[in-house]
């Protein structure tokens, strides 16, 4: 376990195909690196105001039904194989810097087929944005994987969100974040936000945290797990191996 420094992907939902144009002022490769050493308070209540205006959750069937199902301790067995972990990290960290990634647009041509355009960052054709936080990671919560002490992290925004707010409002905050294997999502090295973005927020100065993206889920999906510290106890209980079926031809808990 990391205290000092820092596979199963689940179903994706297709998002930010009805988002709004976004107008990008801000952001800009050239100007990312003038930012200030930690957000004020009016940047962390936009950007809390902003990851719970965001419309990645999706309406996908997931896996995981609470925090507790992202810990280390807790895995799946797919029809009786070895259990595996839901998502590829969760981590406790402090965000060192926040740059524009790239920008896309989803659209439905020939009647059915998703085709997706890389965009510039700041075209305001994009439909959805990525936007990659450098993260010194300060607590894996598992004590079987030593994970790099700094990792990108890359963070899903629909097309509506203003990416202004969102650097200022992470830049030098303390963070906790659900994280998948990286790959999805640009940069390859990257670890995405788990649920389209939803699975991360802040933690405050008395070690509670929140995750305004899950909008009216949060309170059922953390189910108590509302302080590091609660988060740690859990980490060290019991593992848990779930079972999973395919056998009627998609994926049930058989819990």
């Amino acid at each position: 376990m990391r205290k000092t420094g820092i596979i199963l992907a689940c179903a994706i939902a297709v998002a930010g195909l009805a988002a709004g144009a976004a107008v990008v002022d801000g952001v800009r490769s050239s100007d990312v690196a003038s930012v200030p050493s930690a957000a004020s308070p009016g940047a962390v209540h936009a950007l809390n105001r902003a990851l719970s205006h965001q419309g990645g959750v999706g309406d996908a069937q997931w896996i995981d039904r609470t925090l507790r199902e992202t810990l280390p301790n807790f895995t799946v067995s797919w029809d009786g194989k070895s259990g595996v972990r839901i998502f590829g990290a969760t981590v406790e960290g402090r965000v060192h810097d926040v740059r524009p990634g790239s920008g896309y647009r989803d659209s439905v041509r020939d009647g059915d087929t998703l085709t997706r355009d890389e965009l510039g960052f700041d075209d305001p054709a994009a439909n959805w944005r990525i936007v990659v936080l450098t993260v010194e990671v300060l607590n894996d919560f598992d004590p079987q994987r030593e994970m790099s002490s700094e990792i990108e992290v890359a963070l899903w925004l629909d097309g509506a969100t203003d990416p202004e707010v969102i650097r200022k409002g992470f830049q030098g905050q303390r963070i906790f974040a659900v994280l998948e294997e990286p790959g999805r999502l640009e940069p390859p090295h990257a670890y995405p936000v788990a649920r389209n973005g939803a699975l991360i927020g802040l933690i405050r100065e008395d070690g509670s945290l929140s995750l305004p993206g899950l909008h009216v889920e949060e309170e059922e999906y953390m189910d108590g797990l509302t302080t590091i510290s609660a988060i740690e106890a859990a980490a060290k209980e019991p593992a848990t191996v779930l079972p999973l079926s395919t056998e009627n031809g998609f994926w049930e808990r058989t819990d």
